[in-house]
Formats: C-alpha cells, sequence, structure tokens
C-alpha cells in the first residue's frame, strides 16, 4: 500500500485547482493584511498544521504589545471593527469546510464537491473556530504580562498540539464538535502519527517562517501576494496529508480513486460470482448446440438448462426491484 505522503502527494496533485481557496483565504484577512503592511522587520512563528492553511500560517506578526497595533481603541471603533471580524470569522470557516471536505470527498469514494463541503461543516467549522479563538484568548492575560509571556507560549504551544487536528476529525469521521474534540484530544496524548505530524509541520513552517515573514512584512503589497501564490500549492498538500492521517487514525478507507464510486454490486456476494460462473458454463455449452447429448450417451440437459434461466430470471427481477441489479447482456 502506498505510504501516507505518496498518497497525500496524489491527492493533491488531482486537487490543484483548491489551491485557489488559501490563496483567496490569504487575502481576505484584512486586519492580518493591514497588520503586516505596517510592520517591517521580520520573525518566527511556529504553526501546528491547519485545516486551511494561508499565508498568515506561516508569518510572525507583531503580538499584542508589538509595533503595527493600535493601543488606543475606544467603544466606537470596537463597535466598526466587530462586525467585520464577524464576517471575516463567518467567510474563513466556509472556505475551510469547503476546502476540507472536498479534499475529504476526493480521498474517499463519495465525491463531495466544494460547495456540498459548506453545507456539510461550514457551521461545524464555525464552532472549530470558536474553539482557536479560545485557546487564544486562555493565554491573552499572560502576555499583557511581560514576565509571564513565556508561560503564554506554553500554554498556547499545549492547547494548540491538543486541538490543531480538530477540524480533520470533524470532516474525515462526520463528528461533532464536542465529539470530535474528545477524540482529538484522545489522538494528541497517544502520540504517534498525531504527534509526529504536528510537530513535524511545526519545524518546517518554523523554517519557512523566516523567509516568509520577512517578505510579508518588507515586500507591501506585492509581496503578501507573491506570499499567498507561493503557499497556496504546499497548503493543497498539507490539508491532504491531514485527511489522508485522519482516515487512518479513524479507520476509514482513504485513497485516490480515478474511477466514479459503484453505482451498485450483486446482493447475493459470493452467490452472485457463482451464478455468473453457471452462466458461462451454460453460454459455452449452448456454442456447442442446444439439445446435443454427450459421447457416454447422457441425456440432454436443455431441461436443466432451461430451469437455471428460470431460476436467473427471477433473482435478475430481485436485483432489478432492489435497483442493485447488473447488466448481463440481456434485451
Amino acid at each position: 500500500m502506498p505510504s501516507r505522503f505518496e498518497r497525500a502527494a496524489a491527492i493533491a496533485q488531482r486537487s490543484l485547482a483548491l489551491a485557489v481557496v488559501p490563496f483567496v483565504a490569504s487575502l481576505a484577512s484584512v486586519s492580518k493584511v493591514e497588520q503586516a503592511l505596517s510592520a517591517g522587520g521580520g520573525g518566527v512563528t511556529f504553526p501546528f498544521p491547519s485545516g486551511l492553511p494561508t499565508l498568515w500560517t506561516y508569518v510572525s506578526l507583531p503580538g499584542v504589545t508589538g509595533p503595527g497595533v493600535a493601543t488606543g481603541a475606544n467603544p466606537a471603533a470596537l463597535l466598526t471593527v466587530l462586525p467585520l471580524f464577524v464576517v471575516g470569522f463567518l467567510v474563513i470557516s466556509a472556505l475551510e469546510a469547503g476546502f476540507l471536505g472536498a479534499l475529504d470527498g476526493r480521498t474517499g469514494d463519495d465525491g463531495r464537491g466544494f460547495v456540498a463541503g459548506v453545507a456539510q461543516f461550514g457551521l461545524r467549522l464555525a464552532g472549530v473556530n470558536l474553539v482557536r479563538l479560545a485557546v487564544v484568548l486562555a493565554a491573552l492575560p499572560f502576555v499583557v504580562v511581560p514576565p509571564l509571556i513565556l508561560f503564554a507560549l506554553v500554554i498556547v504551544v499545549v492547547l494548540g498540539y491538543l486541538t490543531y487536528g480538530l477540524p480533520f476529525v470533524v470532516v474525515t469521521q462526520d463528528m461533532g464538535v464536542v465529539a470530535a474534540l474528545e477524540r482529538t484530544v484522545g489522538h494528541a496524548t497517544d502520540g504517534g502519527s498525531y504527534a509526529a505530524f504536528g510537530f513535524g509541520h511545526l519545524v518546517a513552517g518554523a523554517v519557512a517562517s523566516l523567509g516568509l515573514s520577512v517578505l510579508a512584512r518588507n515586500g507591501g503589497l506585492p509581496g503578501i501576494v507573491v506570499g499567498a501564490a507561493v503557499v497556496a500549492v504546499p497548503a493543497v498538500f498539507v490539508a491532504a496529508y491531514g485527511v489522508v492521517l485522519f482516515r487512518d487514525l479513524g479507520g476509514t478507507p482513504s485513497g485516490p480513486t480515478d474511477r466514479p464510486p459503484s453505482t451498485g454490486t450483486s446482493p447475493t456476494g459470493s452467490g452472485g460470482a457463482a451464478v455468473r460462473d453457471a452462466r458461462d458454463a451454460t453460454e459455452a455449452d449452448r456454442a456447442d448446440g442446444p439439445g446435443q447429448a454427450s459421447d457416454a450417451g447422457e441425456p440432454s440437459d436443455d431441461g436443466d438448462e432451461r430451469a437455471f434461466r428460470d431460476e436467473a430470471g427471477v433473482e435478475d427481477e430481485e436485483r432489478t426491484s432492489d435497483g442493485t441489479g447488473f447488466d448481463d447482456g440481456k434485451t
């Protein structure tokens, strides 16, 4: 069986059109674009895998006490920003739902597309993003107290590790947010492939963030557009690998399929194969001539053949009535 890397690469190659989703999501994060344009300098970030990786997954932006963030906000400004935040939150959730849903559909046999993914998982992915927001808010009180910044970093890393798989579990196992959170934490505490993917991505993402942070924070709007384009295709692979991994962890078969899903199978299982073998034998006898007796003087099997055809006809009718029959070439 192909490795997870090979399966993810094959799925990503067949899903390159989805690269437009992380590209659009990167540019749609208006607050991050504005923050990068006013930041300058560089930095490094340590990202866990995301269901929808974007440029901002791999760019270090100033924290709440760093440059580029207004510190004199007033209630009127908050009332203006809040609706924009809610709209952006829902848009990103919908994009992630369609993106992951389509990749999961191409990994399995259901053929789910982007729009169907939005419809099926949109609300649940909004719940996932609320959990992510809670992770950030949990560390916020410690960030504003300089001696506790290191402690805040530990909180973010631990909670980020425990929850990074949440969107993948929701989509690949078709679970609610609460049940998926419990399942995700179980995978995280087990370690294994979950830990290897999470920390492997964290290290690789940190290396990539060194260059991408400089590009996004010093290249102006063109630098942000170029950075979003650079990240778009690798983002498809990262998400595809996550889908393959969490389907494996959940016991769901995965692998790219180049043929459409089967429209039906014989209801009799191995019995159906026996009927086909018997039918082949009958057709061979028919080619020798109907009613022809054997050299040993055995009686004709015309009667047996007619009985078999009658029995097969009954089975064909049963299969047709069930809607799962196969075309045996009869007219």
